[in-house]
Order: structure tokens, then sequence, then C-alpha cells
């Protein structure tokens, strides 16, 4: 009964608002009325791809729209629409295509995409070549907040032409209910791995800032450039600038880049009043009571002035000032403990000292004794081991602009440095402090290399360093910096989202090196193209595509299609796996849009694909969710001072994993997904 009232309410909602394709045959004048046009060409000055009205093709009525790309090019059309939260929609459209051609993919052109705010939700089949009039449709149901954008995909890196006609959207009325069958039987060879459930850790912004217990803002005095996306700026970029404290009417404050410690420069505080005190404060300290925090700091000055530390809030004392020395002539560290009487969310630390004189500070960090492995925050880590990993990646997109060598050794002696995303990543978080945290928890590091402007001697020192005895020259530094034994690292990524020509020929050679220096190694390819396995296919163990369009899972079950099949002509034999070692629901739409990622819809969504996944066992070995924490509201821990909020999911711990393969369960609710789905017994 309630089913029949859903159904009919529904019915009603849909026929009196009546949503429909606006300019469905492109009949119009002008033809594009209420269309948008996207296109660019690949190469630098190419042919931008043309859109025109050919009256000599047409399926339906009086012409077709027709893209045109002589050079290789991106080009859709699209259109927004406003459709009832929770129905399920089919759109179609007749398709036709001429000399459609891309090298890089198995399908060039010629598809329907639907997106919307949490991403990609249903896609037709693409095409290539030349093919007659077909009619392509994508199903999909409508996520809040109630839009959709029809997107007609004509060339993706491609050339040739393509035509569409008769673009037509209809409501699924019927399919209301979603009945789950679950079959005892093993339909996978291969078990489910563990590394399926793999998480993601990127030098981006604020990801490493939010889950290590550093807790100190702008530790060298930079300049700190913003952020380029954000999800809530005020958590995206927190602003917690030193400020000047105590004789502030007396004291001259300055950033100096003469001789700096750390970075270009370093704060200077000029007192010339004798007994008076001055310094600087900062603000936004979570402090626990019962800790004991370790203030780290280089000093210098003149005068042989005395400087103190201490923490206070709400208008009492939370750890009583130590003394931290007198500083001398030339940078020296130093350091203070200040022991929390009380828990505070919101603490004040400041540094001062007693005139006359003056006083230099550089790369200040301060650290509770509660921190894991010395770095990380404890609850943080608490939620990553309950998720039972079974692999963590480390890389993404700053790697190829990331020197990973300025990355180890003390921490004073990083130099802190921007993100491709912007903001400024301190450096306390290096090869060294991500390969600990993985074994502390259990999973296995995956670490991405970078390929651009580097030579495979490059990677080869880099798994060395990982992996090498002491008798070698970066086994030996890496002794030295403390880890004298390997780390014995498996999994090595070459490069990260690289799909060119260059990387294809070039590639072979960082393999070839890399796997002399270590040949146990696991080696990964960056995005996947069938050229790149003619190239150096057997150079990977893992192809690996970046999925970030999982609400329509019928597309990434094509993908894995695709890749099964070049692995079957192209591989020469080679057992070749794949390894998703980036996936979410988008990756896209920064801004508050991004909320869409924290909601139980969504955490739906990322089941599903999981099960997709695991009815891919014998394909898929590794999936790494895209990301681990912040990542401007995407990530599955939001921390926050003194704590975090996790975001929705459904993902099961290595203990519900079915070791001797997956089982069957089908979503009656899914037209067009060929197959079933897989789930855990």
């Amino acid at each position: 009964m309630l089913t029949t009232v859903l159904a009919l309410l529904l019915s009603v909602a849909m026929d009196s608002a009546k949503p429909a394709v606006q300019n469905p045959g492109f009949e119009a004048a002008p033809f594009l009325t209420k269309w948008t046009t996207n296109a660019h060409a690949m190469q630098p000055n190419g042919r931008t791809p043309t859109f025109t009205a050919d009256r000599y093709n047409a399926k339906e009525g009086g012409q077709s729209l027709l893209i045109d790309a002589p050079e290789l090019a991106d080009a859709a059309v699209s259109q927004k629409i406003f459709l009832p939260v929770g129905s399920l929609w089919r759109v179609t459209s007749w398709i036709k295509t001429q000399d459609l051609n891309s090298a890089e993919q198995a399908s060039s052109g010629g598809f329907i995409k639907i997106e919307s705010p949490i991403g990609d939700i249903g896609s037709s089949a693409g095409a290539s070549g030349t093919t007659a009039w077909r009619q392509a449709e994508a199903t999909f149901r409508v996520p809040s907040p109630g839009f959709i954008t029809l997107n007609l995909v004509g060339l993706s890196r491609a050339t040739g032409r393509v035509w569409f006609d008769d673009v037509r959207l209809e409501a699924l009325t019927t399919a209301t209910r979603e009945d789950v069958r679950i079959f005892a039987e093993h339909t996978s060879q291969r078990p489910i791995n563990a590394m399926q459930q793999g998480q993601f850790i990127e030098i981006l912004c604020n990801l490493i800032p939010s889950i290590i217990a550093q807790q100190v803002w702008s530790t060298s005095f930079e300049e700190i450039p913003p952020c380029k996306f954000r999800y809530k700026k005020e958590i995206d970029e927190p602003f917690r600038p030193w400020y000047p404290d105590g004789a502030v009417e007396v004291a001259q404050y300055s950033l100096d880049t003469k001789s700096p410690f750390n970075g270009a420069r370093s704060q200077k505080i000029e007192l010339p009043i004798e007994h008076a005190r001055a310094g600087i404060s900062q603000d936004g300290f979570y402090i626990k009571a019962g800790v004991s925090y370790k203030l780290h700091l280089h000093m210098r000055g003149e005068g042989n002035v005395r400087v103190w530390a201490s923490l206070h809030g709400a208008g009492r004392m939370i750890a009583r000032p130590v003394p931290l020395g007198r500083a001398g002539e030339s940078w020296a560290a130093t350091e203070g403990v200040l022991r929390a009487t009380r828990t505070i969310d919101n603490a004040t630390l400041t540094i001062d000292f007693e005139g006359p004189g003056t006083l230099w500070l550089d790369r200040v960090y301060l650290i509770g004794s509660d921190a894991v492995l010395g770095l990380w925050r404890p609850d943080v880590v608490a939620a990553l081991r309950a998720m039972h990993p079974g692999i963590i990646r480390f890389g993404g997109s700053t790697i190829e602009d990331y020197e990973w060598e300025h990355g180890i050794g003390p921490w004073d002696q990083r130099q802190p440095f921007t993100t491709v995303w912007g903001g400024l990543e301190e450096n306390f978080v290096g090869i060294d402090e991500f390969i600990q945290l993985c074994h502390y928890v259990g999973a296995e590091p995956l670490i991405c290399v970078r390929w651009a402007g580097k030579k495979p001697e490059d990677a080869a020192a880099e798994v060395e360093y990982c992996n090498g005895s002491v008798d070698t020259h970066w086994g030996r530094l890496r002794a030295q910096n403390g880890h004298p034994k390997p780390y014995h690292v498996k999994y090595f990524q070459i490069g990260n989202e690289v799909d060119t020509a260059e990387y294809n020929t070039t590639v072979r050679a960082f393999a070839e090196a890399m796997r002399i220096t270590d040949p146990s190694i696991k080696l990964l390819s960056s995005f996947p193209t069938s050229s790149l396995l003619d190239a150096a296919g057997k150079s990977f163990d893992y192809l690996c595509p970046h999925h970030y369009e999982i609400g329509d899972l019928v597309r990434e079950d094509r993908n894995f299609q695709d890749l099964q099949d070049w692995i079957a002509r192209n591989g020469k034999g080679k057992d070749i796996r794949v390894a998703v070692t980036e996936w979410n629901t988008t990756a896209g739409d920064p801004g508050l849009l991004r909320g869409m990622l924290q909601t139980l819809g969504n955490a739906l969504d990322a089941s599903r694909y999981l099960n997709l996944l695991q009815r891919r066992a014998d394909l898929v070995e590794i999936g790494n969710r895209s990301n681990f924490a912040d990542s401007f509201g995407s990530g599955l821990c939001l921390p926050s001072r003194g704590g975090f909020t996790s975001r929705p999911r459904t993902t099961p711990s290595n203990s519900m994993l079915e070791r001797r393969g997956a089982t069957q369960c089908a979503w009656n609710d899914l037209p067009g997904f060929p197959g079933s789905f897989r789930s855990q017994t």
C-alpha cells in the first residue's frame, strides 16, 4: 500500500512539473537555443571543434547537431534540468559518427553523460570509427538538491564528426522498489583483497596539517598563499596568525629576510625598554589536561635576552610559563615542556622576552606527548586503524612537483613549500613518517613516485631509500635519519594522472631502474591507455584508473571491462591487475556543493561501488578512496580542534571480507546495469 501511494505521489509530482529537454531536436533558431557548448583543442594552437546545424543528416525533423573536430579535441553540449529528488529517469538520443578516433581511449565520444552536484550518475556507451544512427540511452536517479546536467559528449580527446538528434527524457515511475536478492555462491575465482579498502593521503592544502598533532600555524613565519579551492573557507583555511603581545606600544615587529634559520624569513622583535616584556602570541590550540606539550623553536638575539613560553586561555593559565633560556648571537634550538592543567579548545601560546634587546624566532612547533609516533593525532590514527585499510597511498596532485628528498631528515631542516592547489605545507610528513604510520595501522604503503622532470635514476633512488641496505648510498642516509632497517615497501606507482605519449615511451626505463634496485617491488602505472600497454605493458603489475564518477556504476564497470580487454589483447600474457588508486563520487565542485559527499545517500553510492570492486575481484586488487581526511569536505575524517566528524560510510571491516571469493547480490532497480553486484556473506 505504501509503495502504491509513493508511486502515485511521485507520478503526480512529475506530471505537474513536466520536466523535459528544451530544443531536443536542435530545430530552434538559433539551433543551439537552451544548449551550452563546451569545447577546446587538446594541442597548443589547435583548431577548436565546430558546432553546426546539419540539414542533410537528420534522424528526426529538419536538422541535427553536428560536432566536427579535425584535430584532437574535447567537445560537448549540455543543458541543466530540474527534476524531483529520488525520481528515476531515462534519457535517449540518436547518435551517428564518422571517422571518430582516439589513440588513447576505447571509446572516443558519441555518448550521453549525466552529471549531478555529487558527480556523474549515468552514461551511455561511447563509440569509435564510423557508425550509423543508433539510439543511445542512460538511466539515472536524481540526487538532492534536484537537478542534473545532461551532456551530449561529441568528442573526448578525439578527432572526427558526431551527430546528435531527438533527445528525449522519460520518467520511469514503475521502478519504485529496490529489491535485493543474495545468493550464497562464489562468482570470482580470486578472493576479495583487503587492499580494495585502501585509503589515500596526499600533500594538499590542509589535509596533512589536519591529521598531525603539530598545532602551530605558520611555523616559519612564511607568507601563506591561499588555497585555490575551498569547501568552507573558515574550515579549509583556518586563519590563526601570530600577533604582537605584551609591551606592543614600545616594541617594534618585523619579518626579517636576512639570514633566517628556516624558509625565507624569521620573526624579529626589538624592545628598547628595560624590564619591559614583549613577544608574539597565537590562538586556536586544543590543549588537553594531563598532556605535556613540547615546544620546539630556534632563536637568536642581541642583548642576551631571556625568553619564556606559556599557554593560557579564558582568563586563566593553562600551563605555567617555562624558561627557554637566553638568546645568543647565533641561531640555536631550544625546547620547553608545557604541562596542561586544564582542557581547553582555544588556548593561546605566548612566546616573550624581557628587554632591552632584540629577539629573532624561527621554526616554532608544539606537539603533545599523546601524539602517535611523536607526530600523528591519536584520535585520527585510531579512526584510521579502525577502518582496517589494506593499503594507503601517498602521492596525488602535488607529487609531480614534489621533491621527496626535501621531506626527509630533521624537521628543522625541511623547508615549507606551496602545494599545487595552494596553501603552505609545513613539511612534517615525508616518506619516513608516512611509512611508519602505515606500519603502525597494519597497512601496506603505496608510494607514488614523481615522473615529471625526473630521470629513471631518480625513481631508483627513492626505492633505494625505502628498501636499500645500509651498504647503499640512500639506505645509509635512511639509517642516518634514524631508520637503519629497510622498510620493504612493495608498491610503487610511477607518476600521478599522466597519460602523455612521452610517458608511454619513457616509463619503461623508470620501471627497469626501479626493479634493478629492488626486484621484489610491484609497479603501478599512471592513467592507463591502450597505447601505454603497447609501449610498456609488461613493465607494470597494475593498471591504475581514477574513478571519480562512482554514482555511474555502469560507466565504471564498462571501464573495468575495457581494461580487462586491453590486458587480454596487449598484456603479452602477463597477469596484470587493476588498482584504482583514487576513487570518489566527484573530485570537483569545490564549494558547498561538496557537502553532498557527507550525506547518507552518497554513503550508499560508495557502498555500491565497493560491491562493484568485489564483483570484479578477479581483476581489481587495490582501491584507494580519495581522500582519508579533510580535502575540502570530501574526506572520510573531517578533523577539527579536539575532535573530528566521520563522514557517513558503509565500508566493511577486514573481518567481513570473504577470502574465498565474492558472493552475488542482484539489485533489481538498476536498469541498464549489466549483470549483478557482489556482496559479502
